[in-house]
């Protein structure tokens, strides 16, 4: 005996049909804007996190002592790593480390994991730096050669 169709399978899968029809076939133009829509909002709400490498500059202060100055101050690495929001990350154009006090030295000195200063506190500094600060003796202070002709 052959398979016969009868009304009721038949209107089952003329109703799912006309469901699925209007599930994924209807009103692509709404479709299309709600999924705009999400993915514009979870955009803003994500807040796009960045991360990129600022130049480091060294900053002290203070008079080292007399006939002493302050030749060079280098920071290693010259780059630190930075991480926030795209917006403030960008904004960024230096990292500078903390104060250091060069006040009545008057030989170099090395600052180990020396602490960067960012000012926006949604940017986080992921690297430290080591700062080595060269202080020499200036000419006054050199004993004069004694002309012996």
């Amino acid at each position: 005996m052959p398979f016969r169709e009868n009304k009721l399978t038949t209107s089952a899968s003329g109703s799912r049909e006309r469901w699925l029809h209007r599930i994924f076939i209807e009103d692509w133009g709404l479709k299309l804007l709600a999924l705009a829509i999400t993915l514009v909002l979870w955009f803003v709400v994500s807040g796009r996190e960045v991360e990129r490498e600022l130049v480091v500059e060294p900053n002290y202060q203070g008079q080292p002592a007399p006939n002493c100055e302050v030749k060079e101050v280098l920071a290693t690495p010259g780059k630190v790593r930075v991480t926030g929001p795209a917006s403030h990350v960008n904004a960024l154009e230096k990292a500078s480390t903390e104060m250091i006090s060069v006040h009545g030295r008057c030989e170099s000195f090395d600052v180990p994991r020396t602490a960067i200063s960012i000012s926006d506190p949604q940017v986080l500094v992921l690297d430290k730096v080591n700062v080595h600060v060269i202080i020499v003796a200036t000419e006054n202070s050199k004993p004069k050669s004694r002309d012996t002709n």
